[in-house]
C-alpha cells in the first residue's frame, strides 16, 4: 500500500513539476556563473565555490508552496534511484519557522545533511541573488560552476548528468 501511495504521489508530483513549477521565472540566464552561496547549519556546511568540480542541485522551496515542496520530494526520490551520479544536491528553505522547516525535513525525509533553512535577511539577499521573486524554484550548476538548467525534470537529469 504505501508503494503504491509513492509512487502515486511521485507521478502526480511530476505532473505537477512539469506544468506549473516549469513555469518560474528567473534573472539570471543559463551560462552566467551562479552567485556564491555560503551556509552552515549545526552539523552542515556548504559553499558553493567549494563545490566547483562536480554537479550541483540547488533546490530552493518553502512548506508553504506547494511546489517547491514537491520538487524537493522529486530530486529527493531521483537521487535515490541514481545513487552512483555525480551530483551533489542542496535543499534551501525559506520558512519563517526553523521547527517547521526540521518537521517537513523528517516527514518527507529529505536527506538531512543536504538540507538548510534561512530566514529573514539572509533568506531576501538569497532570493535577490537568484532572482525568486516570481517563486521558488531549482538551479542546475556545472562542474565549472555555470547555471545549466532551471527546474530540471528528471528525464533532463538523466541527460545532462
Amino acid at each position: 500500500m504505501k508503494k503504491t501511495f509513492l509512487i502515486a504521489a511521485l507521478f502526480i508530483g511530476v505532473l505537477l513539476f512539469a506544468g506549473g513549477y516549469a513555469e518560474s521565472r528567473h534573472h539570471k540566464p543559463i551560462g552566467l556563473h551562479a552567485p556564491a552561496i555560503a551556509l552552515e547549519e549545526a552539523d552542515s556546511v556548504i559553499n558553493l565555490d567549494r563545490m566547483r568540480g562536480d554537479y550541483v542541485l540547488l533546490t530552493f522551496w518553502s512548506s508553504t508552496d506547494a511546489l517547491s515542496r514537491q520538487a524537493a520530494n522529486l530530486y529527493t526520490a531521483w537521487e535515490r534511484r541514481n545513487p552512483e551520479a555525480d551530483l551533489k544536491m542542496i535543499g534551501i528553505n525559506f520558512d519563517d519557522s526553523q521547527a517547521l522547516f526540521r518537521e517537513i525535513v523528517r516527514r518527507d525525509s529529505l536527506v538531512n545533511d543536504q538540507q538548510f533553512h534561512i530566514s529573514g535577511e539572509r533568506a531576501k539577499e538569497l532570493s535577490d541573488k537568484y532572482g525568486l521573486d516570481q517563486g521558488f524554484g531549482s538551479v542546475l550548476i556545472n562542474p565549472e560552476g555555470r547555471i545549466v538548467a532551471y527546474n530540471p525534470s528528471p528525464d533532463e537529469l538523466n541527460t545532462l548528468i
